[in-house]
């Protein structure tokens, strides 16, 4: 008999879930938000094929569901994480961020079954992730790394107005939300964060109030520097992280989907994950992780096998975020650091 997954949420993520959780063999049912005026036994998605569900029939579904994907607006992430568990599901897998602030989540972190809980992180589902991580261990420390993510805002829903998403809105949105996720990996590569600076960019060429750049700059408890730079004006994208350390350089490219490793003498190697560059592939690879596992399994199986973040990692990144916006400069852009070669 397939797990039965419940996606609460149909917006673009909801039913991207949706629809990899039944390529993975999954039973899923779509349980939106809004009304969609389609109740009635049998009714289903167009878009994704899963069961639509309503208010009268979600709670039953949930009860007992294998999963219960929260794919709302980040400001009900941890009331309908709480509905979910309290409603009787085995697990929830939580989109990112877990909530506008880290001390959004207490009541989510104080539920007696809070460590069932998992906060999507696909970027850790890469294989060349994975690949990185592994050679990051071997490195002599102290090293340096820098991880950022740039792009454009308005090309990430071309059929929708960005100033009417949830990016745009101060409260919800902004870079350090959006982008947590390079915050996340960098603490599972390079270790615990501690916050030294931040520039937080209110202002620039769009048209929102919530921060569209943000440039930070901590230690870690592995004895790494890091400096990220996250934002919403650049083009073409741009992703990844690149690693200096005595013994060599380590690169990741997020949008190429490669890992390049230069030694000390100069000679480099470079491997490309081509499934890395399928959405639907990377999600696959959590879903499956997400359903198999448990949040508390060891570090390291969850991150061999691509498993989202836990409750407390999930946390933990956006504590950072808090941090860069209550003790970093905010204002206008500051001229542009050389980007890595």
């Amino acid at each position: 008999m397939s797990a039965s997954v419940v996606v609460r949420g149909s917006g673009s993520i909801g039913q991207r879930h949706a629809r990899v959780f039944r390529q993975v063999g999954a039973d899923v049912a779509l349980w939106p938000v809004r009304d969609r005026g389609t109740a009635g036994a049998g009714a289903v998605d167009e878009a994704t094929g899963a069961r639509l569900l309503d208010d009268t029939t979600g709670p039953d579904a949930v009860r007992g569901a294998a999963l219960v994907v929260v794919a709302t607006d980040t400001s009900r992430h941890v009331v309908d994480a709480l509905e979910a568990l309290d409603g009787g599901a085995e697990k929830v897998l939580l989109e990112k961020p877990v909530a506008p602030r880290a001390e959004d989540a207490a009541a989510l972190t104080a539920h007696l079954r809070h460590t069932l809980v998992w906060v999507a992180a696909p970027l850790r589902a890469h294989e060349g992730f994975r690949h990185l991580r592994r050679l990051v261990r071997h490195l002599d420390v102290p090293a340096s790394a820098h991880v950022w993510s740039q792009s454009w805002l308005p090309d990430w829903r071309p059929d929708r107005d960005y100033r009417e998403s949830y990016s745009a809105r101060a409260d919800e949105g902004g870079v350090l939300r959006d982008l947590v996720h390079e915050i996340d990996y960098a603490g599972v590569l390079f270790g615990a964060p501690t916050l030294l600076g931040a520039t937080v960019e209110t202002s620039g060429p769009l048209d929102i109030e919530a921060d569209q750049a943000a440039t930070l700059l901590w230690s870690t408890d592995r004895s790494f520097t890091v400096t990220s730079r996250l934002d919403y004006t650049t083009r073409p994208t741009s992703r990844g992280v690149v690693v200096r350390s005595p013994g060599g350089t380590l690169e990741w490219d997020v949008v190429r989907a490669s890992v390049r490793h230069e030694t000390a003498d100069g000679e480099s190697t470079e491997q490309v994950f081509d499934l890395d560059l399928d959405r639907d592939i990377v999600m696959g690879t959590q879903a499956r992780a997400a359903l198999d596992l448990l949040p508390t399994a060891p570090a390291d199986q969850r991150i061999a096998r691509g498993a989202p973040a836990t409750l407390a990692e999930g946390i933990a990144a956006v504590r950072l975020c808090d941090a860069a916006r209550a003790g970093g400069v905010t204002g206008p852009a500051p001229s542009t650091p050389e980007e890595p070669s």
